[in-house]
């Protein structure tokens, strides 16, 4: 199995706020949000860094709800809020929110779990460097246009800009992040780089730890959109 993680990039919050509206989340959707010195391999992990203005939470790996809460975020704090996804290691997306309504998506590979899906829902998945610059003014859209492309799998190991440190793959949402100006929580040692929490919910259990194991996947089977049948 590849690697499968999710984060939500908070724009123009500070930490603060993102771990009270986190808080709130979590104690809507039935569970609980708190500091707590947890290994990475924990089931409920979480990591929270602030940078340039901006705040990042690294989700638990068997955390389901990364859309839901990023949304749940965006609305509480007016805020623009990318939902981010590295689905099995073979490709990353986000959802950018703002006021809990989705205004851009962007999946590099739209058909990748149906190749017979609709031009119009390939269409929507391009992603827009303008709406970006929109809602994040400070970013240059031609710094990050390049990201927002349809792979051609032919072609794999191609950057999209000379000084990114990935090329085509799940882990360019790194150069993107660093584009807009979002920190990534993880340190290249795959440590914390900011406070650690507890984060649970009714569908991610609180996991003691002292027999904490990674969750891989899930019994529950709330609503899904298309890309998320894995669930």
């Amino acid at each position: 199995m590849g690697m499968f993680l999710s984060l939500s990039g908070v724009i123009g919050k500070t930490q603060t706020e993102v771990e009270k509206s986190l808080n709130n989340y979590s104690l809507s959707a039935g569970g609980g949000f708190q500091k707590e010195n947890l290994k990475n391999e924990h089931t409920n992990f979480c990591v929270i860094k602030e940078a340039n203005a901006n705040t990042t939470v690294f989700y638990p790996s068997g955390y389901l709800e990364w859309d839901k809460s990023s949304a749940f975020i965006s609305k509480e704090l007016n805020a623009p809020v990318f939902s981010f996804h590295i689905h099995d290691g073979d490709l990353w997306m986000y959802v950018l929110y703002f006021n809990g309504e989705i205004v851009d998506q962007f999946n590099p590979i739209p058909d990748y779990w149906d190749d017979e899906i609709s031009d119009k829902e390939i269409e929507s998945w391009k992603g827009s460097a303008e709406i970006i610059k929109k809602y994040i003014p400070k970013v240059d859209a031609e710094s990050i246009r390049k990201y927002l492309v349809r792979w051609d799998l032919n072609n794999e190991g191609e950057k999209a800009y000379d000084n990114d440190q990935f090329t085509n793959e799940d882990w360019q949402f790194i150069d993107f992040m660093n584009k807009i100006g979002l920190p990534y929580p993880i340190d290249d040692a795959g440590n914390a780089a900011g406070p650690v929490y507890r984060l649970w919910t009714k569908e991610l259990k609180s996991v003691p730890v002292e027999i904490s194991k990674p969750i891989t996947e899930s019994k529950a089977e709330p609503a899904k959109n298309w890309w998320e049948f894995w669930k």
